[in-house]
Order: structure tokens, then C-alpha cells, then sequence
């Protein structure tokens, strides 16, 4: 398992699993994901939803990801530990997943400068060719940058899907670049450029 480089603000097990991990260390599955932006808490049955959410002491969740970013968020809710785990592909993420998680949070008392969050190992810009349709959409998103698309050596545009959730938190009015915890931790080498670790839609070996 892949550890962040950021510190959840409670003791808390959080990583990114890979191909050589063991199925003993995946959390149950309890989303069926659906490329959409719905978050929602843990229950017993299996959801229609790309983000989950718990402050169940010793519950573990988590999401299944190929081309797509797995986000981790981790804060405290008046005094309570609470933890969500996001699937953001480029619909989640232009749709406002990683809003939508928070407002999760801050719905139930949380203070968003406060988060811990973490981008896991996902396709980056390198690999990540779209259609025209996809970064028009992306242009729509009010953190898009011109410097997140550039086009591939197929004439196709490529888009850093991990550049574009990053630069999100800095649109909204309670955060600016260096406060808070928004920082996120680094992001893990790409998947497509390391086949034997990591599942990946666009690797020949499937996810």
C-alpha cells in the first residue's frame, strides 16, 4: 500500500492499494460507481455512488479506480474522526465531486481548511488522451488553466486530470494557496507508465 505524504489529523489507516497488495488488505466493496458525483455514507448494501463517507470507528471503505484519481479526505467533525474516499474520473471531477465530498463535511460541522486529503496513483496528462468534447467541459470548471490541456503526439488533446483537482480548492472563497491542510500529497507514479503495479483501462493487461 502507498502512504500519503500528508498526516490525516487522527490515527487513521489511509493508503492507496496496488496490484501487489493482497485481497486481505481491500476494504469491502460498497459503491457501484457510476462516474457521476453522488457521495455517499456506508451502509451494509452495496450504493449507486462514486464517494463514500463514514465516521464509523474501524469501518474501512474506499473506491476501485483504473484511469481515474482516487481521493482520500480525512478531518475532524466537532471532535469526531471522519474519512471519505472519492472515484473522481473526468465527469466526477467536472461534475464537482471533490465539492461535493466537502460539502459533505462541512454540512455535518466539519471545517474544510481543515481536511487532510491525498490524490492516489492514476493515467496522468502524459497518457490521458480525450476528446475535444472532454476538455471543453474541463474549460467550463472554474479552476481549468490552459496549461492542463496540451495536445498528444496523435493530434488528440491530453488533459492532467490530476493538475485540475488540484487546482480546485483554490477557487473557493475559505482557502488560499499555503493555509490550511490543502496541500495534498503528492501524486503516485502514473499507471500507465508502470503496467506491473497498477490496473489501468488503457493497459493491454486490463484493470
Amino acid at each position: 500500500m502507498l502512504v500519503p505524504a500528508v498526516t490525516p489529523p487522527f490515527p487513521l489507516t489511509w493508503g492507496f492499494t496496488t496490484r501487489e497488495d493482497p485481497d486481505s488488505a481491500l476494504p469491502p466493496v460498497r459503491l457501484k460507481q457510476v462516474h457521476g458525483c453522488g457521495v455517499v455514507e456506508a451502509a451494509g448494501d452495496v450504493q449507486e455512488a462514486d464517494g463514500v463517507w463514514t465516521q464509523a470507528r474501524g469501518l474501512a471503505i474506499g473506491v476501485q479506480v483504473a484511469d481515474c484519481v482516487p481521493v482520500l479526505l480525512a478531518g475532524l467533525v466537532r471532535g469526531r474522526p471522519w474519512a471519505a474516499a472519492l472515484h473522481a474520473g473526468w465527469r466526477g471531477t467536472v461534475a464537482g465531486i471533490l465539492r461535493r465530498g466537502v460539502a459533505v463535511f462541512t454540512a455535518q460541522g466539519g471545517r474544510p481548511e481543515d481536511l487532510a486529503w491525498a490524490l492516489g496513483p492514476a493515467i496522468l496528462k502524459c497518457h490521458f488522451e480525450v476528446g475535444d468534447e472532454v476538455v471543453a467541459a474541463a474549460r467550463r470548471d472554474p479552476a481549468f488553466r490552459e496549461d492542463l490541456a496540451a495536445p498528444g503526439p496523435r493530434g488528440r488533446p491530453h488533459l492532467d486530470l490530476h493538475g485540475l483537482l488540484r487546482a480546485r480548492p483554490w477557487t473557493w472563497a475559505w482557502t488560499r494557496p499555503g493555509t490550511g491542510r490543502w496541500p495534498c500529497a503528492p501524486s503516485a507514479p502514473r499507471n500507465c507508465c508502470t503496467p506491473t503495479a497498477w490496473a489501468t483501462a488503457r493497459d493491454a493487461s486490463g484493470a
